[in-house]
């Protein structure tokens, strides 16, 4: 009886580091210019019409924040004023403990829109959940927009500057359908109501939130951004052969950032298929185990334990692939 328990703990471990594990590497690879830009193309209204090449090139204005700046009051505004040159990559392993165990935003980030001058705060969220939340996920939604919008005062606006407040977008991609439902985009907006008399305001003057939400299934939706995501997401295609249709079917060309990040995608896809099979392995698949912890240990720089559990190689091979590549 205690052996089953023991063996139920490490394989609920495993699960448990493979899914952060994913969801981390999911993260880096839509914070890569060339697969970020697809999605901004879809769900921006200020950018439909541009091309790839301006939206990555001229309005992205900086690597995003990877799950680094804090959501709740008063710590927001901390890690914006620590703006760093370098590409910010990863979780939050370097920051201060005090902000250890806090909601913070997936990726964030700053863009412009070409030509205007006007300056768009983009948040972006992913949810790595497979299932519908216990709670109104667009009231969480509608929350973060808030939160990117209070934390703006003494940052992007000092005193009574409120002409200086910048626009938010927060938008969630959500890699589950709701029971009952099919794959979908929604956006939330605010809009000028009259109730009484004619007055008009300038809509710049109201438009400052957009909450949009996107969920996608393995259904046949032929929208272009749901066909998109599910190529990068959930494809079973090898990084050579994604890289290639998404440059036939979507005209994105991956750059070197993106290449890694599908590499480290598919490994550990194969590490999800994979894990819970029987034993009983041939030796080509043990070599292909091996490839696969190299490339995260290379790609995501892990040790060697941190990528074997990554990918959950199973316990047959996992002397030997330890043996192989320490």
């Amino acid at each position: 009886m205690n052996r089953r328990r023991k063996r139920r703990t490490v394989r609920t471990a495993s699960r448990d580091t493979l899914s952060r594990t994913y969801d981390k590497a999911a993260k880096e690879l839509l914070a890569t210019r060339s697969i970020l830009a697809p999605v901004l193309q879809e769900t921006v209204a200020e950018f439909r019409g541009l091309s790839l090449e301006t939206i990555a090139r001229d309005c992205i204005e900086q690597d995003p924040w990877i799950s680094e700046v804090p959501v709740e009051p008063g710590r927001t505004n901390r890690r914006f004023r620590r703006r760093a040159t370098r590409k910010l990559r990863g979780l939050a392993t370097e920051q201060s403990e005090r902000d250890e165990g806090y909601i913070t935003f997936d990726l964030l980030f700053y863009a412009r829109v070409p030509g205007t001058g006007e300056r768009i705060k983009f948040l972006i969220n992913i949810e790595a959940q497979r299932q519908d939340t216990n709670y109104s996920l667009l009231k969480r939604a509608i929350f973060y927009a808030s939160r990117l919008i209070s934390s703006q005062k003494e940052r992007d606006f000092t005193g009574q500057d409120y002409d200086s407040i910048c626009k938010v977008y927060t938008i969630w991609l959500c890699f589950y359908l709701p029971e009952g439902e099919e794959s979908s985009m929604t956006h939330y907006e605010l809009h000028e109501v009259n109730d009484i008399g004619s007055h008009r305001e300038e809509k710049e003057n109201y438009d400052l939130i957009n909450v949009t939400t996107v969920h996608i299934g393995e259904d046949e939706n032929p929208a272009k951004l749901l066909r998109f995501l599910r190529l990068v997401f959930f494809s079973r295609l090898s990084e050579e052969m994604i890289a290639r249709k998404l440059e036939q079917d979507f005209g994105v060309k991956t750059d070197e950032d993106a290449r890694k990040g599908l590499t480290n995608m598919c490994n550990l896809s194969e590490g999800i298929k994979e894990e819970g099979r029987a034993e009983g392995r041939a030796e080509g698949e043990a070599r292909t185990w091996v490839a696969s912890v190299r490339n995260i240990m290379k790609n995501m720089k892990l040790t060697a334990q941190q990528a074997v559990e990554a990918v959950a190689v199973p316990a047959q091979f996992r002397k030997q692939v330890l043996e192989q590549v320490e």
